[in-house]
């Protein structure tokens, strides 16, 4: 019994000492987002895809292995057990897609990103009718008075330079941006 006690205590500690630590290194850095072609870029942090791509490598290994090493898992059982490892595959290997998606662009004219479904949308600034953080999905939704979207994330690389920016452009519209408190 104290050993097992040891062992969760010691599991404890590893993982709030390292989650943290992996968090903040995959974690946007802060500042401009790079410049090309006139474009600020927003995107996701090299160590986000990298999260994603371990997790699937993850999955689909324990799913080679509980396939080839069944122990005493009856058969009907383990259809189950794969499509639950298959779902997690699955899920990171739509979501590194969503992200590859996701990446915005910017200037002092208009915002080029992606919409709910990953389709490539334009919005110049003069043509922005809101801005809405939406809380269940943790970004903001820019609208445009055609009705086009464009969804932007604040764990993208470069937000808080495009934080400011939008702030500025929305204030000169008269529409009101989301403060940072309200996030």
């Amino acid at each position: 019994m104290p050993a097992d006690l040891l062992s969760a205590a010691g599991t404890v500690l590893v993982v709030s000492v390292m989650t943290p630590m992996i968090m903040k290194a995959i974690a946007p850095k802060e500042g401009a987002a790079k410049a090309k072609d006139g474009f600020f870029k927003l995107d996701y942090s090299k160590g986000y895809y990298a999260a994603m791509y371990v997790t699937m490598a993850f999955f689909s290994g324990i799913s080679v292995i509980a396939y080839l090493h069944p122990g005493k898992t009856k058969p009907e059982t383990m259809v189950w057990v794969l499509c639950v490892f298959g779902f997690f595959v699955a899920l990171s290997f739509f979501t590194i897609l969503a992200m590859s998606r996701g990446a915005a662009y910017y200037n002092q004219d208009e915002i080029k990103g992606s919409d709910a479904f990953g389709r490539r949308r334009s919005i110049k600034w003069q043509d922005i009718a809101a801005v809405d953080y939406i809380g269940w999905a943790q970004g903001f939704k820019i609208s445009s008075k055609s009705r086009e979207t464009i969804w932007i994330f604040p764990v993208m690389q470069g937000f808080p330079a495009f934080y400011d920016m939008l702030v500025q452009k929305a204030h000169e519209k008269g529409i009101e941006a989301p403060e940072e408190e309200d996030r």
